[in-house]
């Protein structure tokens, strides 16, 4: 059986943010782009195709890329990773305010029969960290069973 968990956030679009900005603030709090010194990531001239790629692409030229795509109005992605664990997801970054995190890898749950996700240790690791910085108009988890 198949479960989809996600949280689409709205910042403020009056502050000027990049969403290189982004993926390095959630950087600094915890979340990892790295995993084994490879990057996982949506290339450069995606079309919407979602073609997920993995490389030992350096961090400089990653966020070169993010540049990239962010300047042809493309969606921004890549897999992040709490810390040291494996659990984490795909951050997809649809223009510098408006954003989903696709909660799929290692899904966290208070319980796993029932599979209730445990919202708040993502509240805690992605909502704080983000409006610690920018005003969040607002914020939807999604839950699909």
């Amino acid at each position: 059986m198949s479960y989809s968990v996600s949280l689409s956030m709205k910042l403020d679009s009056s502050n000027v943010l990049c969403c290189k900005d982004i993926i390095n603030l959630l950087s600094k709090k915890g979340w990892k782009i790295q995993k084994n010194n490879k990057i996982t990531f949506l290339p450069l001239n995606d079309d919407d195709m979602f073609e997920w790629t993995t490389s030992e692409i350096t961090l400089c030229d990653f966020i070169k890329l993010v540049d990239e795509k962010e300047h042809l109005e493309e969606i921004v992605g890549v897999e992040l990773y709490w810390e040291d664990t494996y659990i984490g997801g795909h951050l997809l970054m649809f223009n510098n305010s408006d954003f989903l995190f696709d909660l799929n890898i290692n899904t966290k749950y208070i319980g796993e029969k029932v599979k209730i996700p445990d919202y708040n240790w993502y509240s805690e690791r992605i909502i704080s960290s983000l409006s610690q910085e920018y005003p969040i108009i607002e914020y939807k988890f999604e839950f699909t069973y």
